[in-house]
């Protein structure tokens, strides 16, 4: 690391670690990768109901029986949208991404006691947070009870959708992967580690997988700020691709797992019985949905048969975090149909995040398409400068990843999720570095 000055604010230069993200850990492939597996999971059950392949007729497990209608002007008004989407976002990262950041404060955070004490602070706040959440869906007794007749679901509606010490629990989304990744270095003790994942787990179960989903991404980010530079060996890129796997093959057995104690009862009643055949028809359903909905909306859009202008003002609500929401309602009372849609599409009235496209533009109308696109260029903004960070800091920049990773289906970058775990990032990292160092390590 090298240090200059201009006047009297020096900077930070880093010549030892990577500031800019490689070019597979940008904003432009998070937002592309899973549309492009949501067309081909479309593409895939359109492609098996052509061929009268048991079970691809069913709506009940591939979230619609009929296709949409993809028209030339449709798939154009698509491509526009994501391109406008990968074209802001990535403009925000460069601009991030060329800043620099003060010397004072920034060599602290790369030291083992304030990582430590960081992991710590994040520890403690989730232990709180799923604690509380697990006394108010009642208790240990009633968790087993609900696991048991694989009602889990039943978790998320007990909890109030207001900010609250339950909000608290999503700390694990930060704390257990970067526990992981310091227990990899070496600062942390194993017990410590298992206990962050552990309450990761315990907090996907009563509320949502998407704290699953989105603590691999802080992890990535950790992983990818603090690896060095290695020479193209021979057995390194296979080594790669085998650790890949097997993430992915323990990312789908826990994902089955997961789906089976919140959803069996559902695919038992649709004629499925195995946990893997009922994961593979979750996911499908998951990916294909959300394709379905855009093309029918934007050949809608497109040929007139269904309009909204929205304003220059109701329509800013589009960004509006969700902390600042009243009105809000129940996972299970938030189901759509197709009238939300102007009747474009037919899809499983099950399936509620149908793409940030059909959904922003079904609620908020074109001036909500403008607002949304231009708040990923600030996203991609965030992202660049938070993953400038030490690495226990910038594993955050995963949770801005993940907002791009959702574009092809939920806007979450006004989620509350997103704004308190960026809160508290900062206020942990403010906390950890205030204290006074260890005797041994202080300069």
């Amino acid at each position: 690391m090298t240090t200059t000055a201009t006047g009297l604010d020096p900077v930070v230069r880093d010549t030892d670690a990577p500031r800019l993200a490689p070019a597979w850990f940008r904003p432009a492939v998070f937002i592309l990768a899973p549309v492009t597996a949501s067309f081909l999971a479309w593409w895939g059950l359109v492609a098996t109901r052509e061929l009268g392949l048991a079970g691809t007729m069913s709506e009940a497990l591939n979230g619609f029986s009929t296709p949409a209608n993809a028209t030339g002007g449709g798939i154009a008004l698509l491509l526009l949208w994501y391109g406008a989407i990968v074209m802001v976002s990535t403009v925000g990262f460069l601009l991030g991404a060329q800043r620099t950041r003060p010397l004072l404060g920034t060599e602290r955070t790369n030291t083992s006691w304030f990582e430590r004490r960081y992991f710590f602070i994040l520890l403690a706040a989730g232990a709180i947070g799923v604690g509380y959440a697990f006394m108010r869906v009642g208790g240990i007794a009633a968790i087993v009870e609900s696991l048991s007749e694989q009602t889990a679901n039943d978790f998320s509606n007990a909890l109030s959708g207001f900010a609250g010490p339950q909000t608290l629990r999503y700390a694990t989304i930060l704390a257990a992967p970067i526990g992981v990744h310091l227990w990899r270095k070496k600062v942390i003790g194993w017990p410590y580690m298992v206990a962050a994942v552990l309450l990761l787990v315990a907090n996907a179960m009563i509320a949502s997988r998407l704290a699953l989903m989105m603590a691999c991404a802080v992890y990535l980010a950790a992983w990818v700020r603090s690896r060095e530079p290695r020479s193209p060996a021979s057995g390194s890129r296979a080594r790669t691709w085998v650790a890949v796997a097997l993430i992915v093959l323990t990312g789908f057995a826990v994902l089955t797992a997961l789906n089976y104690f919140r959803n069996a009862n559902y695919y038992r009643e649709a004629g499925v019985s195995n946990p893997v055949a009922m994961n593979l028809y979750q996911t499908g359903a998951y990916l294909a949905v959300p394709a379905q909905v855009q093309l029918g909306v934007s050949t809608a859009v497109m040929s007139g048969a269904w309009e909204n202008q929205g304003g220059p003002v109701t329509s800013l609500d589009a960004i509006q975090p969700t902390f600042l929401q009243f009105n809000k309602v129940a996972k299970d009372d938030s189901w759509k149909q197709a009238s939300v849609y102007g009747y474009s599409v037919s899809f499983a009235g099950n399936f509620f995040t149908n793409s940030v496209f059909a959904d922003i533009y079904s609620e908020y109308g074109s001036w909500g398409w403008l607002y949304t696109i231009v708040a990923y260029g600030f996203a991609g903004y965030a992202f660049a400068r938070i993953f400038s960070f030490s690495p226990v800091i910038a594993a955050s920049s995963g949770v801005v990843a993940y907002c791009f990773l959702e574009v092809w289906r939920v806007q979450i970058l006004s989620y509350g999720i997103v704004v308190f775990l960026l809160l508290l990032t900062a206020g942990s990292a403010l906390l950890a570095a205030r204290v006074r160092p260890p005797r041994a390590e202080r300069v």
